[in-house]
């Protein structure tokens, strides 16, 4: 117990130094190269709406003003930053580099809740070391709060399918709905999860089937409390009730027109400046119908992108213009070859508890199936590595005890962590 405790810290203090010392080094990149982030665009943005929360003014960016652009989940994170700390991208990267950490820490929680201490404690150290996660996590963009919401999401709802006392269950449920939006206000796209923990509760729940689904339309009703300040500040100001954004139309035009190419590229919305001819919502509206009306008519090419997406987004290195390429390109391909071979292994060695893996999986097929039709990127699949993670690590586990019946005539095996 005393060496597994030690073990423990030691990789969480790790996975904190090599956080610090990406920020450290991005930094003085960024500062050298006369830029403030290191990759502009999303993070300007997030940066100039947590300006306007944390000086008390209009949640509001550009001319004319566009109010329910993004999602006010990030922007107010960064906004405590600014109140902390001044204007300083270093603290607020630094603040990022803890909770890439604190996710880490939630990681090691969840698989020891489902698994034991050795995956665990495996999964953590995977990705403590992960040499894209070290990176991403300490970047001003959503990711990395998205990823620690995403995980406490799933702690949650382990914690309901393994619930078979059905007075706590909808406690747990609402909570657990909660949870959910919050997280959705960091993220939109994980809107789509309310539904499928609801599912997973009726399918894998412990309950009778009456108080399984009483617990999935109460994760259903959790989540649109956690939402409804948020659409009720956006019917003030737009008239229309909106529980996520209104950059959902263009974000999917962006990935359905006739030039598109899987990647983002949204110049066409600069170019057309449809903002000046109509509102923000009937923008929004615009582009959803043009990107149907793109699929409508291009069912081949839609389903060709769709293919091209899901190949950015499973890409084993960075595909973004100016990361790709070059040794370290090569050594994360070497990475996620492994780790896409002990993740197998693991699925393998949990085929008789589909709960377990649906759980861990569900997160990873959500947003692939989502980026096939936005635009495709390695790096919206960060986030949902952490739950792969934990079956990488039960692999890793299986075919270590494996290898050592097969080594050890006794056939005894002792935890290489105990």
């Amino acid at each position: 117990m005393r060496r597994s405790c030690y073990i423990f810290w030691t990789i969480l203090l790790t996975a904190l130094l090599l956080r610090v010392v990406a920020a450290i080094v991005i930094d003085q990149h960024v500062t050298a190269a006369g830029r403030t982030f290191l990759i502009e665009g999303d993070a300007n943005r997030y940066w100039e709406l947590a300006q306007h929360i944390a000086a008390g003014e209009d949640y509001s960016i550009f001319q004319p003003p566009r109010r329910v652009l993004n999602t006010p989940g990030f922007p107010l994170l960064l906004a405590a930053c600014l109140r902390m700390f001044g204007s300083s991208v270093f603290a607020a990267s630094l603040v990022m580099a803890v909770i890439g950490t604190s996710c880490c820490w939630l990681t090691w929680l969840l698989a020891r809740k489902l698994l034991d201490d050795s995956a665990a404690l495996w999964a953590m150290l995977i990705m403590a070391v992960s040499p894209l996660q070290i990176g991403s996590s300490v970047q001003i963009l959503s990711e990395t709060q998205f990823t620690f919401g995403l995980i406490v999401c799933l702690i949650a709802l382990a914690r309901l399918l393994k619930q078979p006392r059905e007075a706590s269950c909808r406690r747990i449920a609402l909570t657990n709905g909660f949870l959910t939006g919050l997280t959705v206000l960091v993220r939109p796209g994980w809107l789509l999860w309310t539904g499928i923990s609801a599912g997973m509760v009726v399918l894998f729940g412990q309950m009778s089937l009456a108080r399984r689904i009483l617990c999935g339309a109460l994760i259903g009703i959790g989540c649109f409390v956690a939402l409804l300040p948020w659409a009720w500040r956006n019917h003030e100001v737009t008239g229309h009730w909106i529980f996520t954004s209104l950059w959902s139309g263009p974000s999917l035009y962006d990935g359905l027109h006739e030039g598109a190419t899987g990647a983002s590229d949204m110049d066409f919305f600069d170019k057309e400046n449809v903002l000046s001819m109509m509102s923000e919502y009937d923008a929004n509206a615009h582009y959803k119908q043009r990107a149907i009306d793109f699929v409508i008519s291009n069912p081949g090419r839609t389903l060709e992108l769709a293919i091209i997406k899901a190949g950015r987004y499973l890409s084993p290195s960075l595909n973004a213009a100016g990361f790709s390429g070059g040794l370290f390109s090569v050594f994360c391909k070497l990475w996620y070859s492994v780790l896409t071979v002990l993740i197998f292994a693991g699925v393998f060695s949990l085929r008789r508890k589909l709960s377990i893996v649906a759980l861990l999986a569900a997160p990873f097929l959500q947003f692939l199936l989502v980026h096939m039709v936005f635009v495709g990127s390695i790096r919206y699949r960060l986030p949902v590595e952490f739950p792969l993670s934990i079956l990488a690590a039960q692999g890793l586990v299986t075919l270590w005890r494996r290898w050592n019946r097969g080594a050890r005539p006794d056939g005894n095996f002792q935890s290489e962590w105990t």
